[in-house]
């Protein structure tokens, strides 16, 4: 009965196994931030991942007919990184157009997150 109560007693000092989870990305846009057409939306992506990161894509998409983008960012060997980004606004986007920005990241083992921003142009 003794052994069993240690046994009982080490085992709860024990750390929990550590579980795989996708790695962190945050999209961060200025507050209140409304582009001009034309002009420019700024934005920052944070990406994290204790094991390590793989790749980010960053997408913009819009309302408006032919604006939106595409990126693929590859960091080898990075845990933690914070990515500027500053995307062009060009002439004859309508007021009140939404943007949206993704951020999409993957880890080293193949799980991914993502993290999106709205703003409307003015």
């Amino acid at each position: 009965m003794t052994a069993l109560l240690a046994l009982l007693a080490a085992a709860g000092c024990t750390d929990p196994r550590a579980r795989v989870a996708p790695p962190t990305v945050q999209v961060i846009v200025a507050s209140g931030a409304h582009p001009r057409s034309p002009g420019d939306l700024p934005a920052s992506i944070y990406a994290y991942d204790a094991e390590g990161f793989d790749s980010l894509r960053v997408t913009l998409r819009s309302t408006a007919p032919g604006f939106g983008g595409d990126s693929l960012y590859l960091f080898p060997d990075t845990t933690e990184a914070t990515l500027n980004v500053d995307w062009q606004v060009p002439a004859g986007v309508p007021a009140g157009t939404r943007i949206t920005i993704v951020g999409k990241v993957w880890n080293l083992i193949g799980f991914g997150a993502s993290d999106s921003a709205v703003v409307t142009s003015q």
